[in-house]
Order: C-alpha cells, then structure tokens, then sequence
C-alpha cells in the first residue's frame, strides 16, 4: 500500500487531535485515509455518496416530492452502513432528515422506529432525543 505524507497546518492539527480526543476516530492515520475516501467518493462518484445524497433528498423534499426524498435518504444511509468510519454528523442529518419526509407522508410510527434505531448509534444525543419525544407526544394526543 503506498505511503503518502504531508506537512499539516497547525490548527489542523489541533481539530484532528480534537476528533480523536472526542472518539470519532482511533488515531490520525485513521483520520486521513477516511478524509481522503470521502474526498475521492465525492469526487468519484457524484450521484452515490451519502453527502450528496443527502442534498438530493433535501431538495426533493423542499419540491413537495417525499418519496425520491426517502429513496435519496435510504440509499445514502445504506452506502453509510458500509463505511468503516460513520461521519455521525451526516448520520443525524440523514436520520433527521428521513424522519422528516416520514412525517410529512403520514408514517409517524416508521419515523419513530428509525430514531430508536438511530438512538443505538448515537445514545446521548439530544436531537435525537428531542425527536423521539416530539413524536411520543404526537402520538399520544
């Protein structure tokens, strides 16, 4: 496997050691090869990585169109479930944004179902969370 190196500004620095601090990723090699995967899928294959997926769904569900939206947010969530390190930033984007075009189609209990899956991934987090909540409320009304 060929062996790239470079020189990294200093603040840079400081945010990776950061995101391995917080236990996004196990080390800095780690770090730099799932930014340039990213970077390379991106570039690579426009249409089939979970970033742009997940600006496809948006604008489909900002054009009243919440079936595309969902195929987008699905697509985009399985190419994630794939990938050794989870970006969880645009894991909860993606989660919110499902249960959003759920909402929007009636399927409050699917939505509910999909943040108490995403909850296993992301336990403490107070979006999440919220949601959850607001849907329990809905529901019980």
């Amino acid at each position: 496997m060929p062996k790239v190196a470079t020189e990294i500004p200093h603040e840079l620095a400081r945010q990776i050691d950061r995101i391995i601090r917080d236990g996004w990723f196990p080390d800095q090699e780690t770090v730099v090869r799932e930014a340039l995967a990213q970077f390379i899928d991106a570039k690579s294959f426009l249409g089939d990585s979970p970033r742009m997926l997940h600006r496809f769904a948006a604008d489909a569900l900002n054009e009243s169109k919440p079936d595309v939206a969902l195929k987008f947010v699905d697509r985009a969530l399985s190419l994630m479930h794939n990938q050794k390190a989870t970006d969880f930033t645009l894991y909860q984007a993606l989660i919110e944004l499902r249960v959003q075009v759920l909402v929007v189609t009636g399927r409050e209990a699917e939505a509910l179902s999909a943040l108490e899956e995403a909850r296993e991934q992301l336990p403490n987090n107070p979006s999440i969370a919220k949601w959850i909540e607001k849907l329990k409320r809905q529901r019980s009304q």
